[in-house]
């Protein structure tokens, strides 16, 4: 039988419970997320769950801990004084002050096994101290001392603890928790005034799943009242369904002396009680009986309530990812429509035609005749290039084009619409009434923060995108060249064309003083050479060409820009989300800590 000690299992459940414990602290303290009374419900599930985890032992592991006796109860139900009646002594202090009992004080009864290092696995972080020296705002300190044998008593440690009903019991609800984590049987004290209190039965249901032996004390109870609290007790427990059994309760009459911690001595109704408790120790005395199945009840019983906000967090992370994702298509197919598919923006190929024309030049010539051409229309293109300012200048600024070129521009627009898309489909969600919504105001949040440098990121990926495009567009001439070159009399003609227009170009531009060449040569000349290209070409798959460079881009805008840069940037957004209403749990995390549970079950 696998026991959480061994192995990793304790370690990844504890793991998990501190971490919604923790969650739920923030939630409870911000007044986010997690409605307060929810919030403390499962802090007190949790913080038992986490010592039960703790305290759980097998056979064999560890030190022996001697049998172990919770004495709990609401304010002035005389916890103290049982506690003093099983021992036959005053041994804890008693007053008719209500909360008087903050710390956990033990009382090792005389005949125990010999300490041998099981006190030191008791209240983690906590002190020890004496009990006379125990400070009232220090609730992180415990009692336990020894004490004599007890008449008609097993050997054992008998806890009296604070009372869990108080307006103050939330500051050492710890140490309730703590003590019933680790006890083996349980004696409840109530009254005839908080017998029926709701903290009561709560109490009862939060360590029900332990299944640990409980016997109840009704303290304070006249004659006339016995048979009807014993029976209106006996209906509350069928009426809760709670799995104790035939529970033993013992009534301990209203005695002034009882209450000052002074019992008259041969008194036979602590008879009872006594025996009920010995046989609760006898039972667990013997450490094999402490099975871990009341620990893993514990935890199946609030695992999902536990997990609630956890998944609705995860699932407000899974329609973020749904959200990317969907963006990303939006964003290639905007892409493939506005630059790919659009006659007049599409301009990759012409590049690569262009190209083309470079190589088309007369070798040793076409350089020359170039220069030569450049020289002749620099006075027109200067004159040109102050016209166009002195245009600008009178129409206000406009956006100059990217230095990417069209398609660059392109991109980036698109992204700029989709990260704008996104930032209001989180902005209607981060509204107070809508699930998960401090998940998603966080995130609105840090997605506005982090816009710049997620452009930023995409720009500098563009830019390699231009550069591989422009190698595509190279690459791309160059197989439309070599093509050329097995039909020799084709590329001859070619090439002639080139050469003519070339110096018709220069002729006019001396002619003209470089006025306008391109609208008077440049145009009508391009379009009947690319004419003839097409015709001289034609059985070379041109369009095909044109249809494989389009596929190379839309793969590498898909590859390297969306899915290596884009998605990762924007999903990434969530990790370390930090928010008071936030767990911050990951999926892997719960299913590593369900799966460690689900095996231990097996296991036992």
């Amino acid at each position: 039988m696998r026991c959480p000690a061994d192995g990793d299992t304790a370690a990844v459940l504890l793991r998990l419970v501190g971490r919604l414990s923790a969650g739920y602290r923030r939630c409870r303290d911000a007044g986010e997320g997690v409605d307060a009374a929810v919030a403390d419900a499962a802090i007190e599930s949790l913080m038992l769950a986490e010592a039960a985890l703790r305290y759980a032992a097998c056979r064999g592991d560890g030190p022996t801990r001697p049998p172990q006796v919770a004495v709990l109860g609401p304010t002035q139900t005389g916890k103290s004084t049982v506690v003093n009646l099983l021992l036959g002594e005053a041994a804890a202090a008693v007053s008719p002050l209500a909360g008087f009992t903050v710390h956990p004080h033990g009382f090792w009864v005389a005949g125990a096994a010999k300490d041998d290092g099981w006190t030191k696995g008791l209240f983690p972080g906590w002190r020890r101290s004496d009990a006379g020296k125990l400070e009232r705002d220090a609730l992180d300190t415990y009692a336990l001392r020894a004490v004599p044998a007890a008449p008609g008593l097993s050997a054992g440690v008998l806890w009296d603890t604070p009372d869990f009903d108080s307006l103050a019991a939330r500051q050492y609800a710890r140490g309730v928790l703590e003590v019933a984590a680790l006890a083996d049987a349980y004696l409840l004290v109530l009254s005839k005034e908080k017998y029926s209190d709701l903290s009561v039965w709560r109490l009862l249901e939060l360590v029900e799943p332990l299944g640990r032996p409980l016997t109840i004390v009704l303290n304070k109870v006249t004659p006339d009242a016995e048979e009807t609290l014993r029976a209106s007790l006996r209906a509350r427990l069928v009426e809760r369904g709670q799995a104790w059994g035939d529970v033993p309760v013992c009534v301990l009459p209203y005695d002034t002396a009882l209450a000052a911690g002074k019992p008259r001595a041969g008194a036979d109704w602590a008879v009872p009680l006594r025996d009920a408790v010995r046989s609760s120790l006898e039972a667990v005395a013997d450490a094999g009986t402490r099975r871990p199945t009341g620990v893993q009840r514990l935890l199946r019983r609030h695992w999902m309530t536990w997990l609630a906000p956890v998944q609705a967090e995860q699932e407000a992370r899974a329609a973020w990812q749904g959200m990317v994702a969907t963006a990303a298509g939006e964003f290639v197919a905007a892409y493939t429509r506005d630059y790919l598919e659009h006659p007049q923006r599409y301009d990759c190929f012409r590049r690569a035609t262009v190209e083309l024309l470079r190589l088309l030049e007369l070798p040793r010539i076409g350089g020359v005749v170039g220069r030569v051409r450049q020289w002749t229309t620099w006075p027109a293109r200067q004159a040109l290039t102050a016209a166009r300012q002195w245009w600008s200048g009178r129409r206000g600024p406009v956006r100059a084009p990217h230095l990417l070129g069209m398609e660059g521009a392109i991109l980036l627009d698109t992204l700029d619409v989709l990260l704008s898309g996104l930032q209001r489909q989180v902005g209607r969600r981060a509204r107070p009434g809508v699930p998960c919504c401090d998940f998603w105001l966080a995130l609105e949040q840090r997605l506005e923060l982090a816009r710049a440098s997620i452009r930023g990121t995409c720009e500098q990926a563009i830019n390699r995108h231009h550069e591989q495009v422009s190698g595509e567009v190279q690459a791309a001439a160059n197989r439309l060249y070599a093509a050329l070159q097995k039909s020799p009399a084709r590329l001859a003609a070619l090439r002639t064309a080139r050469a003519t227009m070339d110096v018709a170009g220069i002729l006019l531009a001396v002619k003209t003083g470089g006025l306008s060449p391109l609208d008077a040569v440049w145009a009508p000349a391009t379009f009947a050479l690319t004419s003839l290209l097409t015709e001289g070409i034609a059985g070379l798959e041109f369009g095909r060409e044109a249809r494989e460079l389009k596929g190379r881009q839309r793969a590498a805008v898909e590859k390297t820009l969306v899915a290596e840069v884009l998605i990762p940037q924007l999903s990434n957004l969530t990790i370390g989300l930090d928010a008071p209403g936030l767990f911050g749990i990951t999926v892997a995390e719960v299913s590593d800590a369900g799966a460690a549970l689900a095996a231990w079950e097996a296991g036992s």
